[in-house]
């Protein structure tokens, strides 16, 4: 009984009138007296809730030489009560939906394993319905179903990475310096300039993490850096030298230049 009693108060009863009720299905035909006395409450603290309960539906009156009561059969009840429900949500949908919202948050989602982290770039790429870049070392196979999926809704996807591939499909545009393979190590990628996937292996923890946000901002770097990386790899292309090779006083000589292996070409001429 007592389990009962608490799944009635998740939908809509106080425990009192859980009680009411339960004590009429099992005894219907009962007078407030008969009540009160039988569930060891005063008449004036129950008659207002019973009172509430005839008005909601949930008890029946039978008027005659005494005012008799009875619970509303189960499946009627909740019937009743699941079309309030949904009618009471439908209002709510529209009253909120009349009111001007602020600005939306940007949270930040942090993910853990390479599974969970490609899982989520397949469901991006399939929710696509403008453009996509992407900057990996990854193989791309990974995502030919959700490429040719695209591929029918005409999304077309930019891919920068330092690794040779020769994967072809019409809307699918790689620039590479057409490195050898290595240990794959990264995944950046925007969607529809709304969402931006930035994820690396971690040699030290050996895990793949990864942020996932629709900060404007972030969408925005992300964005710019897979171009600019494609903006670089064409300049090579187009002039048989890098950039740097050509303007060596670009370089500003910091630590980052020096150290970082996410920028091996310009590594290689500061280390000559």
């Amino acid at each position: 009984m007592e389990q009962i009693i608490e799944s009635l108060k998740t939908i809509y009863f106080s425990e009192q009138e859980a009680k009411i009720y339960l004590y009429l299905l099992e005894n219907p035909g009962q007078t407030v007296f008969q009540i009160s006395k039988n569930l060891h409450v005063s008449r004036s603290s129950i008659y207002p809730t019973i009172e509430k309960m005839k008005s909601d539906g949930i008890l029946l009156l039978e008027y005659g030489p005494k005012e008799l009561f009875y619970s509303e059969e189960p499946s009627t009840l909740l019937d009743n009560l699941s079309k309030a429900y949904l009618n009471n949500i439908q209002k709510i949908k529209d009253d909120l939906s009349q009111i001007q919202t602020g600005s939306e948050r940007q949270p930040y989602l942090n993910l853990i394993g390479f599974d969970n982290i490609i899982g989520k770039a397949r469901t991006l790429l399939y929710e696509a319905n403008d453009e996509v870049y992407m900057n990996t070392d990854l193989d791309i196979n990974l995502f030919d179903d959700a490429f040719a999926f695209l591929e029918k809704k005409g999304v077309d996807i930019y891919i920068f990475s330092f690794q040779q591939h020769d994967y072809q499909r019409t809307n699918v545009f790689i620039y590479t310096y057409g490195f050898s393979p290595t240990r794959k190590t990264r995944l950046m990628m925007t969607v529809d300039l709304k969402t931006v996937l930035v994820s690396n292996y971690n040699q030290i923890r050996n895990e793949w993490t990864a942020t996932l946000t629709k900060n404007d901002l972030m969408v925005q770097i992300i964005t710019e850096h897979i171009h600019h990386d494609i903006y670089l790899q064409k300049l090579r292309h187009k002039n048989g030298s890098s950039l740097f090779q050509l303007h060596p006083d670009l370089v500003i000589h910091s630590k980052f230049e020096k150290s970082s292996n996410r920028k091996p070409i310009l590594k290689q001429e500061l280390q000559k």
